[in-house]
């Protein structure tokens, strides 16, 4: 969504609204907390599209996938938002593991310019 806001002096500038990027999962998919806190504004795109998408999207404030998906992992992309100069939050919503803590740490060292998170997905 795009805003124009018009500055006190009388200038005109456009303000871009943040957005979510939900990759290789749906907004159905989501855990409520992250539900609850993700921006208004969100696109949900495959794996293969992060780049192109991030070349044309530069008010991304957050990206969101599963540890484990269908064609990539967690660690494949956190290597392409590395790659594209990527600088806002990770948010990877997992099942419960063992060790997610040596996980994270994994994922950040890949990609150190990033605020990386884990959210666990309870499973019913």
């Amino acid at each position: 969504m795009v805003k124009t806001f018009v500055h006190p002096t009388g200038a005109h500038s456009v303000l871009h609204e943040p957005v979510t990027l939900l990759v290789g999962l749906t907004r159905r998919e989501l855990p409520v907390s992250v539900q609850n806190r993700v921006s208004s504004r969100v696109e949900e795109l495959p794996f293969a599209f992060i780049h192109a998408v991030l070349a044309r999207a530069a008010d991304t404030r957050e990206i969101v996938s599963p540890l484990f998906a269908e064609g990539f992992d967690a660690t494949d992309l956190a290597y392409e938002l590395d790659r594209a100069d990527y600088t806002g939050s990770y948010l990877v919503v997992a099942p419960t593991i063992p060790q997610p803590d040596m996980v994270l740490r994994e994922l950040r060292e890949i990609c150190p310019n990033v605020s990386v998170e884990f959210v666990v997905k309870m499973t019913h």
